[in-house]
């Protein structure tokens, strides 16, 4: 792999064009048009409806890489990457009828714990945080809820959306959950499905306090670290060092001097693809105007501030695109700020404050 560096600054401004996709769904059994579908891309406020013929397009896009989710009741959910560089129009998308079994029809009311399931699931997808008591889950029927025998697992997926109004952030998320798994026994928590991000309506006061409230979750976020990467602005605001630990003296700290972006950013083979990599694990400060830097880095300081997070790498690289969008997410495991995220502090790729 080569060293990035000279046309960092020339990125952002490349992956502002607006662009457009178009595309049409029909089945895959008889080739008829499925009107109504809803089509959007994952993460993002973009979206739209098919039109009676099964057409549809998608306006105002920057360039990079996106998953397109086309899902309706009666098929089976359609997922496939695309690389948006120009106006696009995709090969036909031919959906394969779904057969629903028994076993996913479930009766909540007839589950004397579902009212535990249900908190429990709540505590760990939208979080624990004050973001998370702004959130409402307006339909959570929808969620299929199974404990394992000894009741330490908790799983849960949907058939259709699951609609959250986050009235923290301004946004109502439409959010079908292909899987969820909480390991009581080792505490962990994984999930992994499709979202979809509408803005609220509000008064300009309301969307006043909204702005503020995005910009708190966004700056020192993983999204907001790897674009200020890519505008070649790091340095401004962030600090990375290989991962610091006690020696067996606990009055002996390993220091490292601070990383330079090429240290552990470069490109790939792919266009407008980037990896992170180094051969140990990171740790990631952040300072944010105002705020010294010797003040920030010193401890673990609540907010976004201090270090904010930590990369142990799984996967050799990390991979991003020009939007700061993670594109491999279990390729490493995130600690401290950045790995105790959650739904509610959940902002769409295409936010930019």
């Amino acid at each position: 792999m080569k060293y990035l560096f000279a046309l960092l600054m020339l990125i952002p401004f490349a992956g502002a064009a607006q662009l457009q996709v178009n595309g049409r769904v029909v089945n895959a059994d008889n080739s008829n048009p499925i009107p109504d579908a809803s089509i959007f891309l994952n993460n993002t406020t973009t979206g739209t409806k098919a039109a009676a013929d099964g057409s549809f397009k998608l306006y105002n896009l920057r360039s990079g890489q996106y998953d397109l989710i086309v899902t309706v009741v009666g098929y089976q959910t359609h997922k496939q990457t695309i690389t948006v560089s120009n106006n696009t129009t995709l090969p036909v998308i031919k959906m394969a009828p779904k057969t629903m079994m028994m076993n996913e029809v479930v009766i909540g009311g007839g589950d004397p714990k579902r009212a535990r399931k249900l908190r429990l699931f709540k505590d760990q997808f939208l979080g624990r945080s004050s973001f998370a008591d702004q959130c409402e889950i307006a339909n959570p029927e929808t969620l299929i809820l199974k404990f394992s025998n000894d009741e330490t697992v908790l799983s849960a997926y949907t058939n259709d959306f699951l609609e959250i109004t986050n009235n923290y952030l301004g946004y109502k998320l439409r959010y079908i959950v292909n899987n969820f798994v909480l390991d009581r026994r080792i505490m962990s928590v994984a999930y992994e499905g499709y979202v979809s991000f509408e803005e609220l309506e509000g008064s300009a006061q309301q969307k006043r306090k909204w702005a503020k409230n995005r910009g708190s979750v966004y700056y020192g976020s993983p999204t907001h670290f790897l674009r200020e990467i890519l505008a070649n602005r790091l340095d401004k605001d962030y600090m990375v060092r290989p991962f610091c630990f006690k020696s067996v003296d606990e009055n002996k700290v390993m220091k490292f001097d601070t990383l330079k972006v090429a240290d552990y950013v470069h490109k790939t083979d792919q266009q407008n693809i980037f990896a992170v990599n180094y051969p140990g694990n990171l740790d990631v400060f952040y300072y944010p105007p105002g705020i010294p830097r010797q003040l920030a880095t010193m401890g673990r300081e609540t907010g976004n501030r201090g270090q904010v997070g930590s990369i142990d790498f799984i996967d050799n690289n990390i991979f991003f695109d020009i939007n700061g969008t993670i594109l491999n997410p279990t390729g490493a495991f995130f600690k401290y700020q950045w790995g105790s995220t959650r739904v509610a502090q959940l902002l769409p790729v295409d936010y930019w404050p």
